[in-house]
């Protein structure tokens, strides 16, 4: 009886240290993570800068063509690996996008180029827990302290 028990005892200590490994796994797991895309990002974020309409240059089938190479680049190294579904999906849309805007020359419009620029910025943003791409209103007058209020709220 005495052994039963015993027993019972190391089997529920040790499911209790496995799932106490698991997690601690887990949590090891995110951090790196996280890690290795605030390594990656910032090239994706300085890829998908050459197409925004307020640069120095207007935006070309040529410039979409390196684009569309950069971020192919970008997809097969630890950026692309490491990216969430979404995210990778957003920047594969731009690629597309870019390609055919390259192939058809200046035939071709853009079409919903921008927004899945927006769109993979705004994914690369969300896969690193980063806020500040959201609308905004150049008109309101809110000041940084209440802003930070209502954040805290």
């Amino acid at each position: 009886m005495v052994a039963g028990f015993g027993a019972v005892l190391s089997f529920q200590q040790l499911s209790r240290e496995r799932l106490k490994w698991r997690s601690e796994m887990k949590t090891s797991w995110n951090l790196e993570l996280q890690k290795a895309r605030l390594s990656a990002y910032p090239a994706a974020f300085e890829i998908l800068r050459q197409l925004s309409k307020g640069g120095p240059t207007p935006v070309t089938a040529a410039t979409a063509s390196t684009v569309a190479t950069q971020l192919n680049e970008w997809l097969y190294s630890v950026g692309g690996m490491s990216a969430d579904e979404t995210t990778r999906g957003a920047i594969l849309q731009v690629r597309h996008f870019c390609r055919r805007w390259a192939r058809d020359g200046s035939a071709y419009h853009p079409g919903d180029l921008y927004g899945w620029r927006n769109q993979a910025l705004l994914a690369l943003r969300r896969d690193l827990d980063l806020q500040g791409l959201e609308s905004y209103d150049l008109g309101e007058d809110s000041t940084m302290l209440k802003r930070m209020e209502n954040d805290l709220l």
